[in-house]
């Protein structure tokens, strides 16, 4: 049967009410961990046998056909209501990870939650179920239960033959609550005092989510119980390193040199720690005795170039990647990276050469991606345009949505705006809703001075997720920088930077509210520690006119000197240094 006309949102809730009057009441099917008698766990309506009551799989198939309407419709929280109560009732599991995954993406992760449970009941051997549930139960806080199937996970995986660690850290690496995932490792290692990989899992996250003295104690708790242990030894040795300890941690890196001699990890590890705070002389005879040791090792040579590329040392970056290619293995990789070295030497057509020759692997549609941008470099917007328009019109929609996504960036860097929202407006209308496309939308609002525009795609990102700290953030210091709104961009940014604290974009929002506030003090507390993270030029600029306000006026010249020197045709940086040493 053919539809005579499509759907519309607006039609939808009707279409709801009526169903529900035949196949939505009460608790007939209780929920799951609910007996006879007890409470249900859910106030949700739960799918009930359509008349006649003998008829489950009538009720089953209907509340599937009402969730899969409400999904086409864009209704996901009614989406997720009814794909959850048709999860109680079937013994489908694919009908339970659809229902859990609605559910995410309508922002309802205590539905989400009961959804995973059902997934897993029905699906006991299915790792994505657990994990998932994991994430979810971290992101509500309920580190407790989370620990204990984190436990799962482990064993789970262990059984199936996969790294049991590596699946614990996806779980670590997925969820949004810090917090509830440092306090459920904890408990964790706790409980398994004798897991080494658990400990490293723990102080790994430490590290990521809270560096500092959290760290350290996750660290030293760890070497502690396992004092031989290389990976141990190192994450100690970077957590000292953030706490600023960096003598102690280069002394702890060359005891475990010392102890393991042969231990390419611990060598590494030192010679890496020694490039990072300059003594480059020593890490490079670091680096010899590892290649003394496997001239021909593709993965130690491949992790020097890259230890290489990312300290910005470009000529023994360019031994290691010759050698690599000569030897001819991995070799997409080693042509993305050496489009990478390319672009660093400021050589577009080498860059797109080398990217050119990358045929598949991880990097393939980074490396197009980069080609197509290096091409703009190279011939203009009309070549590369034709490179981006393939890759928004191919198959593969992630790749599209970079594409749109990096054109629009790349016309904006350039202040093309215009076309830029052209640009993003089409990706849109291929990607409804996009929280990408409505964001780079709204930076790009801004610098076409559209204020107005600006602020409702930043405000349709926050609709369907209030806590997306990117939105709040812009959005915050938008009206922070472009309106006299200052009380409201307080607490929008005040809540990203509840969730990122250490942000250096976020820090700089931060002071540059509170100078339009006209509390420079802690304007300029801000300001600098954003400056110490990270020297931006926007954040360089804002710290310049706090000082100039504050009378400190040849500090702000040396830092807008400074950056101008890094970012000559940096926008805002040539208007701030205009209006102050006019």
């Amino acid at each position: 049967m053919k539809w005579s006309s499509p759907i519309r949102p607006e039609m939808i809730r009707p279409l709801f009410a009526a169903l529900a009057v035949l196949v939505l009441v009460g608790c007939a099917h209780m929920p799951l961990g609910a007996s006879e008698g007890e409470a249900p766990e859910t106030d949700r309506p739960v799918i009930l046998p359509i008349m006649p009551a003998q008829d489950p799989e009538a009720a089953l198939m209907l509340g599937v056909l009402v969730g899969e309407i409400a999904v086409r419709s864009g209704e996901y929280q009614e989406a997720a209501r009814y794909y959850g109560a048709a999860a109680l009732i079937s013994d489908d599991p694919a009908i339970a990870e659809r229902a859990t995954r609605i559910a995410l993406f309508a922002q309802d992760r205590n539905q989400a939650l009961q959804s995973s449970e059902r997934w897993r009941q029905l699906a006991p051997e299915s790792l994505d179920a657990l994990q998932l549930s994991t994430v979810l139960r971290l992101d509500l806080g309920q580190p407790g239960p989370a620990a204990e199937q984190m436990g799962e996970v482990i064993d789970l995986q262990a059984v199936q033959g996969g790294d049991p660690y590596a699946a614990l850290g996806a779980v670590v690496g997925q969820t949004r609550n810090r917090e509830a995932a440092l306090e459920a490792l904890e408990k964790l290692t706790d409980q398994r005092q004798d897991d080494v990989g658990v400990h490293r899992v723990y102080a790994e996250a430490a590290l990521r989510f809270a560096p500092g003295e959290p760290a350290l104690e996750a660290a030293t708790r760890g070497v502690e119980r396992f004092p031989e242990s290389v990976p141990l030894r190192l994450l100690h040795a970077r957590a000292l390193d953030e706490a600023g300890e960096s003598d102690e941690a280069l002394e702890v890196l060359r005891a475990t040199v010392s102890d393991h001699p042969e231990s390419r990890e611990a060598r590494f590890g030192y010679a890496r720690m020694l490039a990072e705070h300059d003594d480059r002389e020593m890490a490079r005879e670091e680096m010899d005795r590892l290649v003394e040791q496997d001239p021909e090792d593709v993965q130690l040579l491949l992790a020097l170039a890259l230890m290489n590329l990312e300290a910005e040392q470009l000529g023994p970056a360019r031994t290691y990647l010759e050698r690599l290619d000569a030897l001819g293995e991995r070799e997409d990789d080693i042509a993305y990276y050496l489009g990478r070295l390319h672009e660093m030497e400021e050589d577009p057509e080498g860059a797109r050469l080398a990217y050119e020759r990358v045929d598949g692997g991880s990097h393939a549609d980074d490396a197009r991606l980069r080609a197509a941008r290096m091409t703009f470099e190279i011939e203009g917007e009309p070549a590369a345009r034709e490179r981006f328009q393939q890759m928004q019109q191919g198959p593969d929609t992630e790749l599209a949505r970079r594409a749109y996504l990096g054109e629009a960036n790349l016309l904006r860097e350039k202040g093309e705006y215009a076309a830029a929202r052209e640009r993003l407006n089409r990706g849109l209308v291929q990607f409804p809703g996009d929280t990408r496309l409505l964001y780079m939308r709204g930076l790009v609002h801004e610098r076409k001075d559209d204020i107005e525009a600006a602020e409702a795609d930043f405000r349709t990102i926050l609709d369907n997720d209030p806590e997306n700290v990117a939105a709040l953030n812009a959005l915050g210091y938008t009206l922070a920088d472009r309106t006299e709104r200052y009380e409201e961009a307080l607490d929008l940014i005040e809540r990203a930077y509840a969730k990122e604290p250490d942000d250096a974009a976020i820090i700089d929002s931060y002071g540059w509210v509170l100078y339009r506030l006209g509390r420079l003090d802690e304007a300029e507390d801000f300001l600098r520690r954003a400056y110490d993270l990270s020297d931006d030029g926007e954040i360089a600029s804002n710290l310049a006119v706090v000082l100039w306000e504050r009378g400190e006026r040849d500090e702000a010249r040396a830092i807008l000197e400074a950056a101008l020197e890094r970012e000559p045709d940096h926008e805002r940086l040539l208007r701030v240094r205009d209006e102050l040493l006019k």
